[in-house]
């Protein structure tokens, strides 16, 4: 039906023709949200106009007439688009706030791993606590405002047999629950960064930082890992309202009804008559721009939902633990040390000179480059 075309390949605006490729993809388009929706209305669209021609008489077709020319006149009259465009660009700005105060993890990891002194007692095991409560407390937030990631993980059990809290903070955790069962999930996070600054006074009163300023580094790093989890709470709380979404909702829905009376059926044109009558090009493509913004708009409003195009928080966290894992590493000698030893014991004497020059044509080699592409120069 449609190619599926990666964002790679979605076609160039120096190319003719190049630029509509993307007119042709079917994931994640918005022929595949609106194709429901917009086969219903061109059903009901025709189905009227089989029944003003073969069904009503001919004083129905008189009143059939007079409700058409005055829905045609109440769709001309609503600020359809001044208020679909608020409420589009209000999302945008709103999902835009929320993914920038999105926390990470691998930064307070890191600077928790390399302010710990090589070969302490027990330092790689340390490190895996702080970085899993670290994590813990991530996936704390994000299930208040994440169903599909609520779902991989119902109960606290569900993260003991994910490997994300072992069964003695699991039964700490849930005295904490049961204290605090309403938005439980945040105090469970923040009990959960108690752990790490318990971690960081434990490392600081055995001398196990570099230098003893670290732990002031490693506690500002944590807070502000805990104010963007915060910040992440608070924008996601803080949801477009509802009457907004009502409104908007009410007012697109109504254009589409009333578009599938509006037509000009005093008209009498054979041609032209037998086109508005069964082939709604224009009605259609007016009210599927209209439904595509109210989508764009409602899906905007919820990054965290199961559509196609929310941000996959379950993907996200597994990226988190990667990463964690990579920096634990980085504590013992392993590869990494050994090609900065490798590299440093045989360094070059040649530095990159040019690279290719990109053309209409192509990529072009400079004068002097190497096969590769590269020139080098001694120093």
């Amino acid at each position: 039906m449609f190619d599926d075309i990666s964002p790679s390949n979605s076609g160039r605006a120096s190319g003719f023709g190049e630029s509509f490729k993307i007119l042709f993809r079917w994931k994640h388009s918005v022929y595949r949200l609106l194709w429901e929706p917009f086969l219903i209305y061109v059903i009901s669209y025709i189905s009227l106009s089989l029944l003003y021609d073969y069904v009503l008489s001919a004083n129905a077709r008189v009143d059939f007439e007079a409700i058409a020319a005055y829905c045609s006149k109440y769709t001309s009259s609503l600020p359809i688009v001044l208020l679909l465009g608020f409420f589009t660009s209000t999302s945008m700005q709103r999902w835009f706030s929320v993914f920038n105060t999105m926390p990470g993890t691998a930064k307070v990891i890191a600077i928790f791993v390399l302010a710990l002194k090589e070969n302490a007692a027990d330092g790689a095991q340390m490190i895996q606590q702080y970085s899993r409560w670290i994590l813990l407390s991530w996936t704390f937030t994000f299930r208040l405002i994440c169903q599909p990631l609520k779902k991989l993980y119902p109960d606290l059990q569900s993260l003991q047999n994910a490997g994300l809290m072992l069964e003695h903070e699991r039964i700490h955790l849930e005295q904490v629950q049961s204290k605090h069962s309403s938005e439980s999930d945040h105090y469970l996070s923040l009990a959960v960064l108690d752990w790490n600054l318990a971690m960081l006074k434990r490392c600081s009163r055995q001398g196990l930082f570099t230098i003893p300023a670290d732990c002031n580094r490693q506690v500002d790093a944590l807070m502000a890992f805990k104010k963007s989890c915060c910040n992440t709470l608070k924008f996601s709380s803080k949801n477009i309202p509802v009457a907004l979404i009502q409104v908007v909702t009410i007012t697109v829905y109504s254009i589409g009804v009333a578009s599938l009376m509006a037509r000009q059926l005093a008209d009498k044109n054979p041609a032209t008559s037998f086109i508005t009558g069964y082939f709604p090009m224009l009605n259609t493509f007016q009210y599927f721009l209209y439904l595509s913004w109210l989508r764009f708009g409602a899906m905007a409003s919820n990054p965290f939902g199961e559509d196609d195009d929310d941000i996959d928080i379950t993907k996200l966290l597994q990226s988190h633990i990667e990463d964690a894992q990579r920096l634990q590493a980085l504590y013992v000698t392993g590869p990494a040390d050994e090609l900065v030893t490798t590299s440093i014991e045989t360094p070059s004497k040649k530095w990159p000179r040019n690279l290719c020059v990109y053309t209409d044509e192509g990529a072009e080699q400079v004068d002097g480059a190497d096969d590769d592409g590269i020139g080098l120069t001694e120093v």
